[in-house]
């Protein structure tokens, strides 16, 4: 039986220690309601050895703002707020600090919230949209149900077009968003070079969507193409794709000197073993690249990922100069939302999403048409 919600006093802060915007959006509206506001918002690293190792925390202050009936309570009452220990931690509140005031010198500004230091705080615009401009409505609520981040729907429901969809009838509602994100898709080329590698972090399928690319050059275009094991700091198994080249008649290609051979105007596309890229083999991986002349570098990422993880590969794929980007295993996530934000992301070309191990038909390039389907359908359940 889920635990009832202690009673909140309006004007009293709480501080939230989280993982993620979207946790926070997720347990402030859930424990203090949807008047909550967000007064700061500071990034927390962790110490010794776990900041290298974990993520850094967002640390979150809220409230509900007090009512001007509220604030002429409170000045009457003295009373301690109610035990809020499962709401995350309590903060002084406005009777408590005019109690302490009294004991402390005199600020500068009597309204002035208490010094803290601003350097270790991260930009506080983002997360106050999660819960000052989002968007409420039937179509709003869809769209969130659907996985759609708070951030990306808050950036969407301030645009001038967005703002009266609301009002109009459901359907009509959602098939204009579908054709504004339609219209919001960076119009760039999803053409490639001549010499193309496929990366991603170990899991991620950057083997198999070699496979998909490559089929779909040889079998629908008629390509002259072929394929080259590279190793980096790791190990690459290529039984597999030795076994898939050779059904294909594509040569498989192992040292530079095999591939001063091939010709100009074929394509040659290069298997990287899945890695984690850090500041250290991102420079190893980016000489590599540049040594080969490869300048379309395909970044492989695992749409079953957490939104955090995706954004962090997109990050660390930028520094080696990545081109284009496929999701894989989108058919493994019941919602694609999270996917919307980088799809319509000005860096990289989505080449198209992977939706089943079929090399030769579980591939979608139409990736809007595909996120529309799959975000609107999720979320209407």
């Amino acid at each position: 039986m889920a635990q009832k919600s202690l009673p909140i006093t309006p004007g009293q802060k709480y501080k939230f220690v989280v993982k993620s915007a979207e946790e926070a959006a997720a347990i402030i509206r859930d424990k203090l309601g949807e008047m909550a506001q967000v007064i700061s918002v500071r990034q927390v690293e962790g110490e010794g050895l776990a900041r290298f190792l974990k993520s850094p925390k967002l640390e979150i202050i809220a409230q509900v703002p007090v009512t001007p009936a509220e604030n002429t309570e409170a000045k009457v009452s003295s009373e301690a707020p109610a035990d809020s220990a499962d709401l995350g931690e309590e903060l002084e509140s406005p009777q408590r600090r005019k109690a302490v005031r009294s004991r402390k010198p005199r600020a500068t500004s009597p309204s002035a919230e208490p010094r803290r230091e601003e350097t270790d705080y991260v930009s506080e615009t983002l997360v106050r949209a999660m819960f000052n401009n989002l968007p409420t409505g039937r179509l709003w609520t869809i769209l969130s149900k659907a996985g759609i981040p708070t951030e990306f729907l808050a950036q969407i429901g301030e645009q001038p077009e967005t703002r009266g969809l609301n009002d109009q009838p459901l359907q009509t509602a959602i098939s204009r968003f579908a054709l504004l994100m339609r219209d919001r898709a960076p119009g760039r080329s999803l053409s490639l070079s001549n010499r193309v590698v496929f990366f991603g972090s170990p899991g991620s399928g950057s083997t198999t969507a070699l496979c998909k690319q490559l089929s779909s050059d040889v079998f629908l275009r008629g390509r002259q193409a072929c394929v080259m094991k590279l190793d980096a700091d790791e190990p690459n198994s290529s039984e597999g794709l030795a076994m898939f080249c050779e059904a294909l008649g594509v040569p498989l290609l192992r040292t530079t000197a095999e591939l001063r051979k091939i010709p100009e105007e074929a394509a040659v596309y290069f298997d990287m073993p899945g890695m984690v890229l850090t500041g250290k083999n991102i420079r190893h991986i980016q000489k590599i690249f540049d040594e080969l002349g490869i300048s379309s570098r395909v970044l492989v990422v695992n749409a079953a990922y957490e939104r955090q993880l995706i954004q962090e590969a997109y990050t660390r794929a930028s520094a080696i100069g990545a081109t284009h980007v496929v999701f894989t295993h989108v058919d493994e996530i019941p919602r694609c939302g999270k996917l919307w934000e980088f799809v319509l992301d000005d860096g990289l070309v989505p080449l198209f999403a992977s939706t089943g191990q079929n090399i030769a038909s579980d591939f979608d390039r139409h990736i809007i048409d595909l996120l529309v389907r799959r975000t609107l359908t999720a979320g209407d359940e």
